[in-house]
């Protein structure tokens, strides 16, 4: 049965380069329209229900109204947000595939997914562009590409198609300084390693400008409040969060 099954994986990759099989279980894709299998594109866990009214993500408790990591903050950074999936074993294969397995089109289509379920937001309709967390000039030569701009792009792409029509400022913001992976770090580790690392591109108008930072996970939000006062310290007017999957 492997035999067979690695054999079919090897002629569908003739076929697609870049969709062969089902990020997250694995099956082979016949057809270059789809990105994941129906099954696994059925099961993902969408980010619906109470949401922090701060960055988006799912709430957990019944009452509250922002998540802990939103009321640690004495001064909020983020005037909305929106998250598409709620991180879990599905999010994390789907999201690993188009970061470190060169899936450019699924980030595209992962981006498109975002767009169409984040049109509803009303927010969205008073925004002046979407802005993508930046990579390292390093890590951007290493990987090639920066997925939160493709991401970003396909967002754009959906919102189009709803009437909302949004620039793509892929070098609004600069990561001037090369950090660790955050993922399974802890949290102050996370606050202390992005502390200073975003700095606005000079050539960008930012004052007085209402922007949406696109990426595409968020644990303790620390990259994304990194780059939202970055930006709101050159005077942006507020400063929105769109996020693939979120923890909860």
């Amino acid at each position: 049965m492997k035999t067979v099954k690695a054999m079919a994986r090897w002629l569908s990759r003739l076929v697609f380069s870049d969709n062969d099989s089902c990020p997250i279980c694995g099956r082979v894709l016949f057809d270059e329209r789809r990105f994941l299998c129906s099954r696994c594109e059925e099961d993902l866990h969408r980010a619906t229900g109470r949401v922090c009214k701060g960055c988006g993500r799912v709430l957990v408790d019944d009452v509250a109204v922002l998540c802990p990591e939103c009321r640690r903050e004495m001064s909020p950074v983020f005037d909305g947000g929106f998250t598409w999936l709620v991180y879990g074993q599905s999010a994390s294969r789907l999201m690993y595939s188009f970061k470190f397995d060169g899936r450019r089109q699924l980030a595209l289509w992962a981006g498109r997914e975002m767009g169409k379920a984040a049109a509803a937001c009303e927010w969205l309709r008073a925004v002046d562009a979407l802005v993508p967390v930046p990579l390292h000039a390093n890590r951007l030569a290493s990987r090639g590409y920066n997925q939160s701009a493709l991401l970003a792009e396909g967002v754009a792409a959906s919102l189009g198609e709803a009437g909302i029509f949004l620039p793509v400022w892929k070098h609004g913001l600069q990561r001037s300084v090369d950090t660790p992976h955050q993922l399974g770090t802890e949290r102050a580790f996370r606050l202390q390693n992005v502390a200073g690392a975003f700095r606005v591109n000079p050539d960008q108008r930012i004052a007085g400008k209402r922007l949406v930072l696109v990426d595409d996970v968020m644990t303790t939000g620390a990259t994304l409040r990194a780059c939202a006062s970055a930006l709101k310290a050159s005077g942006a007017a507020a400063v929105y969060v769109l996020t693939c999957a979120a923890t909860t």
